[in-house]
Order: C-alpha cells, then sequence, then structure tokens
C-alpha cells in the first residue's frame, strides 16, 4: 500500500525512573519522501522512531495510520536482521536490484558474524528495503561505513522513495573488491519529488547524507523559555544545508526579539521604579511641611505627584496601570523562545595527561595476521621497512602492488582526499590475512588506520591489543571498541559510582564540554544512547591518565558538535592515539599519520 504520510500527533514519554518527561506533547509528520532527524545524543531521536513503529508505548498520543507496514535498520550492527532468512532466499528482480547496489556477495547472509561492521550494516539495510514497507526507518545508517558505501547506501535510499538520478560517479567497491561506478554525492541540485507513496526516515548526525538524500528536517531543539529548557521538533525544508541556515536565521531573529522584548521590560522598570522613588520623597517632604506656600509650585507639584502615585490615594491607579505594563513586557520577554544555551567546548584534561617515557609502547613484527586471529603468523621478508615510532616509513611511496600509483581517497574509503596527511605505512589484505610491514607505536604517535570496509583495519587493531596483553611491560590505555552493550553501560555506570565525589564531578563536568546533560544521563542509566555512552566511556577513561588511547570508529553516534571537541582533545593530547575511522576531517584534525590497508 501507500500512505499520504505517517503522523505522530501530541507525544510524551518518560523513561523509566527519570524525573521528567524526555519530551512532552511532541507532533510532527513524515510525508513521503526522506525526511532527516537530527539532533544532540541523548535527546530523544531514536526513542521517538521507537514509539513510530510500536516497540514503544507513549504516555499519550497517538500514531497513525496505524496499519503501516514499518520496516526499522538499528544502529547497531550486531543486531541480525529478523528476515535475514527469508532475504538470503529471496531472488526477485527488485531484491537483486537491491544485493547489486549495495554490493551484498552471495554468502553475506550465511556469514553474519564474520563480516565487518560495514558489511554487516550494508546487509541490514539490504534486509529491511527487501521486506518493500510503507515506511524505511534509519537509524545511523552510514556509521561504520566507508565513503563509496555511503554513495551506495544513498542510492537506495532514493531508488526506494523513486528518487534517485544522474549524479557524477565514482567507483563503489563490491563484495570481492572491485568496484562499479556510483554517485559520489556532490551533486546538490533539488531532488526529484517522490514517485511512490513511501516515507523515509534517516536519524543521522552525517551531513554529507542529509545533503544528499534529504527533503526536510525534523530538528529536536532544546528550546529555552522563560526559566526552564523544553525538547520542540521543528520541521525544516530541504537538507541539512538549507535547514541549518533556516534554523541560524530564526535563532538571529529570536535573539533579537528577545532583547527588545528585555530592554522594554527593563526600561518600563526603571520608570517604575523612578516614580516610586520620587513619590516616596514627596511624600516624606509632605509630612515633614504640611504647610506650603502657595506660590512654591515646586512643592505644589511635588505633593500632587505623591497623591497620585500613592497606593492608598484615589489616583493610585496610574501608577496601577504602569505596574501592569511592567508585568506584561515581563511576561512577554519570557513568552520568547530561544535556543537552548549549548555547552560545547574542549575536554582540556587531556591536554595535562603526561605521555611515556618509553621509546615504543608497542610493535608489530612484519609478517601476515591471518583474519580471525590476533597475532602475526606468517613471517614477511627480511628487510620489511618500520613504521610509526614518529617518523615515515620508507613504504610510503603511493604505489600498488601493479607498480601504478594509488589513489589514496578512493582506496581508503574515506570522505576527503588524504594526500595532505602522510602515510607512514601500507597493508594489503590477502586471502590469508592483512600483510603488514614492521608496525611501531612511539609515546607521541597520533595514527590513523584508514581502508575500506573488509580491508582488515580492525584486524590490525586487534593485533596491537593482543600484543600490548602479551608484552613484559604494561602501558596504561584507554580503548573504545566499535560497538558498545548494555554491558558497557552497567560497567561504565558502577565505575562512576565507585569514583571520588572529586573525579566523580571531573568526569561529569568533562561531559558536560561534550554537551552532555549529566543529571539525564545518569537518570537514564539503564539505557544510555550509543552517543551518550561513547561520551561517558571516554570521559571516565581520563580519570586513568592514559598513555595510549585507543578508539575503533570514535565518531560513530557521535553529534557534529562532539566529535569537534574530540578532535580537538585528541590533537592536544601529548600521549599516543590509534584510531580507525573514515572519517577524514576529523583524522585531519586528531592525527599526523596515517597506516593504509589496501583492498
Amino acid at each position: 500500500m501507500s500512505i499520504t504520510a505517517l503522523n505522530l500527533s501530541h507525544i510524551t514519554y518518560t523513561y523509566p525512573g527519570a524525573p521528567e518527561p524526555i519530551f512532552e506533547d511532541v507532533t510532527v509528520t513524515f510525508a513521503p519522501g526522506w525526511t532527516a532527524v537530527l539532533g544532540d545524543n541523548g535527546i530523544g531521536k531514536s526513542t521517538l522512531m521507537h514509539i513510530a513503529q510500536g516497540k514503544l508505548t507513549p504516555e499519550r498520543g497517538q500514531v497513525s495510520p496505524s496499519d503501516a507496514v514499518i520496516a526499522f535498520c538499528p544502529q547497531d550492527v550486531a543486531a541480525v536482521p529478523d528476515n535475514l532468512d527469508d532475504f538470503s532466499a529471496d531472488w526477485s528482480p527488485e531484491t537483486i536490484a537491491i544485493r547489486d547496489t549495495l554490493g551484498i556477495a552471495d554468502d553475506w547472509p550465511y556469514r553474519y558474524d564474520t563480516l565487518s561492521g560495514g558489511e554487516r550494516k550494508r546487509l541490514q539495510i539490504a534486509c529491511a528495503l527487501a521486506a518493500h514497507p510503507d515506511v524505511l526507518i534509519l537509524d545511523e545508517p552510514t556509521n561504520h561505513v566507508d565513503a563509496p558505501t555511503r554513495n551506495a547506501i544513498a542510492q537506495a535510499m532514493l531508488d526506494f522513495t523513486g528518487q534517485r538520478h544522474a549524479l557524477a560517479t565514482t567507483a563503489m567497491p563490491t563484495a570481492n573488491g572491485q568496484h562499479h561506478e556510483e554517485s559520489n554525492g556532490k551533486e546538490t541540485a533539488t531532488l526529484p519529488a517522490p514517485r511512490r507513496g513511501r516515507v523515509g526516515i534517516v536519524v543521522s548526525h552525517d551531513i554529507e547524507l542529509i545533503d544528499q538524500v534529504a527533503m526536510r528536517c525534523a530538528c529536536f531543539e532544546r528550546r529555552h523559555v522563560g526559566h526552564s529548557n523544553i525538547t520542540v521538533v521543528t520541521m525544516r525544508p530541504g537538507n541539512y544545508t538549507a535547514a541549518l541556515a533556516d534554523a541560524t536565521a530564526q535563532q538571529a531573529g529570536e535573539r533579537h526579539a528577545l532583547d527588545q522584548a528585555s530592554k522594554e521590560a527593563a526600561r518600563l522598570q526603571r520608570e517604575s521604579a523612578s516614580r516610586r522613588h520620587d513619590a516616596a520623597l514627596a511624600a516624606t517632604s509632605w509630612r515633614a511641611n504640611r504647610t506650603i506656600d502657595r506660590k512654591d509650585h515646586d512643592a505644589r507639584n511635588a505633593a500632587k505627584l505623591a497623591k497620585m502615585t500613592s497606593v492608598d490615594g484615589s489616583a493610585g491607579s496610574a501608577q496601577a496601570r504602569l505596574d501592569a505594563r511592567v508585568e506584561a513586557a515581563r511576561q512577554a520577554a519570557d513568552s520568547i523562545t530561544v535556543a537552548a544555551k549549548r555547552y560545547d567546548g574542549d575536554l582540556a584534561a587531556f591536554a595535562g595527561i603526561e605521555p611515556s617515557h618509553a621509546t615504543e609502547l608497542v610493535r608489530l613484527d612484519a609478517g601476515v595476521i591471518p583474519f580471525g586471529a590476533s597475532a602475526v603468523q606468517v613471517p614477511a621478508q627480511s628487510g620489511d621497512p618500520v613504521a610509526g615510532a614518529g617518523g615515515e616509513s620508507s613504504n610510503t611511496a603511493e604505489v600498488g602492488k601493479s607498480g601504478k600509483p594509488i589513489d589514496i581517497a578512493q582506496s581508503a574509503g574515506t570522505t576527503g582526499a588524504a594526500s595532505d596527511i602522510p602515510v607512514t605505512a601500507h597493508a594489503w589484505h590477502t586471502p590469508d590475512g592483512v600483510r603488514i610491514p614492521v608496525l611501531s607505536v612511539g609515546p607521541n604517535d597520533h595514527i590513523g588506520i584508514i581502508g575500506p570496509n573488509g580491508a582488515g583495519k580492525t584486524t590490525i587493531l586487534n593485533a596491537l591489543l593482543a600484543r600490548l596483553d602479551t608484552q613484559p611491560f604494561d602501558v596504561p590505555r584507554l580503548v573504545i571498541a566499535q560497538n558498545t552493550t548494555s554491558d558497557d553501560a552497567h560497567a561504565a555506570f558502577g565505575q562512576l559510582a565507585q569514583l571520588t565525589p572529586t573525579d566523580r564531578g571531573d568526569v561529569l563536568s568533562a561531559m558536560a564540554q561534550l554537551n552532555a546533560d549529566p543529571d539525564r544521563i545518569i537518570a537514564a542509566s539503564s539505557e544510555p544512547s550509543p552517543g551518550e555512552l561513547r561520551k561517558l566511556l571516554l570521559c571516565l577513561g581520563v580519570t586513568r591518565h592514559p598513555h595510549l588511547i585507543i578508539m575503533d570508529e570514535p565518531t560513530n553516534h557521535l553529534d557534529l558538535h562532539s566529535r569537534q571537541a574530540l578532535a580537538r582533545a585528541l590533537a592536544a593530547y601529548r600521549g599516543a592515539v590509534i584510531v580507525v575511522s573514515h572519517d577524514m576531517p576529523f583524522l585531519r584534525e586528531a592525527v599526523t599519520q596515517l597506516w593504509q590497508v589496501h583492498a
């Protein structure tokens, strides 16, 4: 069937145990085509999507139509799609087209546990599309994926709503490592109207994706009204760029209106206070000088003013009317809603951590790391160069095994060119595993590991972690995995509870600098959002004064402001950093060298 819209009317929801609703009396309509749902971590975006699909029941409000077929693709790549078996047996032309667009290999449904995060995400989305729903909800669909895969996902999304249009092309990796031509998403032309009565909703912090597919943006915003903050959902036309411009203009107008209303209220307040002061002086003079010379006009006028403004005088209504104007002006100023104050800042505590005095923190010998293993098991040829340890290796020439130059941005699967960051090591995906040179991490190295999905980035990371566990000396370290679980949340809140009041205050203060609301997170401790949990894990890690920080896809689930704050914090950190990421703007600020894994 086709629907005219998905309507959520007057929705109110409170997390169990929370002191106040996460949102109250929210109404939003999702029309055919793609709507991007935007907002900070923990503001309630995923919660509203769970209400839309019937997984959560609101305290008040309703969702219509009640018989719409809704498919949902979650953030967590560990979640196996419910219809995976059906998808594996579906070879209809429509499903084959989905497989081709997303580069799904025939055997992927049968080995879900062995797939990389990006490959799992593509398969999750393929299964959701194959259900042919009326409403498709994608929650952070481009987490874990490289740039060509992001573009393929965007094309599949536009296919769903019948809006796919010709864009410039780039090489899209298929399941076997080859490439076919897909959009690079740089076209900014207006999307055509949806040809199908299908509603698409994407919850995302990926600006490039939103600019590529969205017709409108449902913006979750904290608004300051009077003396409190509330959450509202504002529908803005256009993609992220257009919605941001609209929000910026609105906020400027609101600030101007609030400034003018506050000035008027203050003016009237000053006038009222001045009149009362003058009346009090006049009344004192009147009582002290009962007899006034008829020719003393100033004294007579003061006496009249005292009588007029006296609260017990018949003419006191003039002062009362002025007081009413003061109160009306004050209420007018309080009624103007403006964007709530943000607390974006820098994690200054990171800059104060002393680095290790060791010359080398961890080292992997040259060889091949078998997939699924955590140690180098096949020796490489002697003389392989050393990478890391604060210097460039001799294999930095950007030449592939065929002797042809390597296109770094394409091979790395990153957004934006990588040529402005030196590549100090090249590793290669082989049938036996990942072939690496000697990899060494010095006490101040800031290293980014890049490469397309499935090339072996996490394999290298796991080998480094295994070596850290077995080497004879300990390296204090903070490790945040690509995927977090409810067990991670319980452990994090347990650790927070055991901290001293001073350390706990430092952690909560650091979270506030990432624009998190510590009180709200603690109140919803059983189910923090993935982005909020990452912030908590990061800020808890500061208390251990690590010499090495290792993060796998650290910008997954983080809102834009938090990504920027994290990049600045890592740049200021004087210890060693190893980051796996496809986010080149983030890497440019956080790291100083790259290890590149080639498919």
